[in-house]
């Protein structure tokens, strides 16, 4: 019998001990391409430039697999996050299918801006999905981000009437979207979706250096990060409607 050629993906970036891309210590896989092109990407190199390797499944879980002993003792495993993993769909499902027979935990960040079948092509060798909410109003997420927001938000309902695990996460980005309609604007949809929490991740500086680097203009670059002054009011304004709130960093 002929074996079956091994399944390649654009990988830009293999980030070990990572505490904030789901439960425990994970390994994150960063994979090449982008539907959306957000004015304060952090990933630049997911859809810009030649920084990606073309990587089998089994090479890019063998380096995974090298940090077991941490994912065990932590209640971790493997995250795949980009740009849009899920643009390379047969490439996640190979390795997160090969994860499953070691018993890794799985989980996929998205920005959901894919055809919903490409979920329910990965939905069962998925154990939790980061779902990013940017903007809620579609001509500020068009402007922001490039592509309408409705197919977005029809597959986070999707992926919460399918019972899939969905853990909805907010970059909070200065005069961008903490407006306090806004946040009410999300903590209604959170609430009509049961979701009972969100994750917040506020803006940083740090990637602005990779911007000149690959010959771009950083759009965010005069935003500040939030205070912790403003962050805690922007959680009360959560709180307050019922929705509790992880930060990362």
């Amino acid at each position: 019998m002929t074996a079956q050629p091994e399944v390649m993906g654009r990988v830009f970036n293999i980030q070990r001990f990572c505490i904030h891309d789901g439960p425990g210590i994970r390994t994150t896989v960063f994979l090449a391409g982008c539907t959306l092109r957000c004015a304060w990407c952090h990933n630049p190199e997911a859809f810009a430039g030649d920084t990606a390797r073309w990587l089998g499944a089994g090479e890019v879980l063998r380096q995974v697999m090298e940090d077991r002993d941490f994912y065990v003792n932590s209640g971790g495993g493997l995250t795949v996050s980009g740009g849009e993993p899920l643009l390379q769909g047969r490439f996640v499902r190979a390795l997160l299918t090969a994860a499953g027979e070691q018993r890794l935990h799985r989980c996929i960040q998205t920005a959901g801006a894919v055809p919903q079948h490409v979920f329910d092509d990965v939905m069962d060798v998925v154990d939790l999905f980061q779902f990013d909410l940017k903007h809620l109003d579609d001509f500020q997420h068009c402007a922001l981000t490039g592509v309408s927001n409705a197919p977005i938000l029809a597959n986070a309902r999707h992926l919460v009437q399918r019972g899939a695990r969905v853990e909805f996460r907010m970059p909070l980005v200065p005069g961008i979207n903490d407006a306090p309609d806004h946040l009410q604007r999300l903590a209604d949809l959170l609430a009509r979706l049961g979701a009972g929490t969100l994750r917040l991740v506020p803006y940083q500086r740090t990637y602005l250096h990779k911007y000149p680097a690959l010959g771009l203009a950083a759009r965010c670059s005069a935003i500040q990060p939030p205070s912790r002054a403003h962050l805690g009011m922007v959680c009360a304004a959560f709180q307050a409607r019922g929705i509790a709130v992880a930060v990362d960093g």
